[in-house]
């Protein structure tokens, strides 16, 4: 099974097994005699001259993705990589009475960005099937804003003001920590033994304690008084999820 990948192969017909041999090979968890010969056991530290490297290219909640992988020791890597996450909320329906805003529905419109510069240690716990992921991310001016008006009309004892007349609410969320730990576990291989490997990623960034801001216009200009209260409400939204998928090329 394992001679079927070979680096003579188109890149497609490589891509196209590369599932069945990932499911393999965490099936296998490294104990079985065919990989084997694949994974020749070095001790103590690799000399610079013999690293290994991947060149990785990743896809999920930090956006798009590159990085570098090397391995620096039989069960220890150290990548280096960015993140791109930038983009536009359609309008969606929300209910900010819990926020401390009025209990009406809003509509919604937003921005997102989120850009990060990472280092990360893997640790292979299990054959390198199994990694525990720790790093630090630099967050350069990453921000959310988002735009909220009135979906209907309002009532006023026998006056009727429509959603437009309202004006609108402006808020922004941003993290003002520079630097964030990162916390997480992966499958799959950073360095890949032959050409290609996929791998699955799963933590958190540890991000402190949001600021937020709040401005209105029109007869909503009333709701800024609420700015401490939507920062207290968020005060504990400090953690940063991350899921992220990723194929790795060796090239070394």
């Amino acid at each position: 099974m394992n001679n079927r990948l070979k680096y003579g192969k188109p890149l497609l017909s490589t891509i196209l097994q590369l599932p069945f041999l990932v499911l393999l090979l965490l099936l296998s968890s490294g104990t079985s005699p065919v990989f084997a010969h694949e994974a020749p056991v070095k001790k103590g530290l690799i000399r610079f001259r013999e690293w290994q490297y991947a060149l990785g290219a990743s896809l999920g909640t930090k956006g798009a993705g590159a990085d570098m992988a090397f391995r620096v020791r039989p069960s220890w890597h150290l990548r280096a990589g960015l993140n791109y996450l930038q983009g536009s909320f359609g309008q969606q329906q929300f209910d900010l009475g819990s926020f401390g805003l009025s209990d009406n529905t809003w509509l919604f419109t937003g921005k997102i960005r989120q850009h990060s510069v990472e280092i990360m240690v893997d640790y292979a716990v299990l054959h390198e099937q199994v990694r525990a992921v720790v790093g630090i991310a630099v967050h350069p001016g990453n921000r959310i804003t988002g735009t909220f008006v009135l979906r209907d009309s309002v009532q006023f004892n026998e006056i009727k003001i429509a959603a437009e007349e309202m004006g609108q609410i402006d808020a922004s969320l941003r993290y003002s920590r520079f630097a964030s730990p990162y916390l997480g576990v992966g499958l799959g291989r950073m360095v890949p033994w032959r050409r290609l490997s996929v791998c699955l990623d799963a933590g958190a960034y540890f991000r402190g304690k949001p600021s937020t801001d709040l401005q209105a216009t029109g007869l909503l200009k009333t709701n800024e008084n609420n700015r401490q209260q939507l920062q207290d409400n968020l005060q504990n939204k400090r953690i940063w999820p991350a899921l992220n998928l990723r194929v790795g090329l060796r090239f070394l």
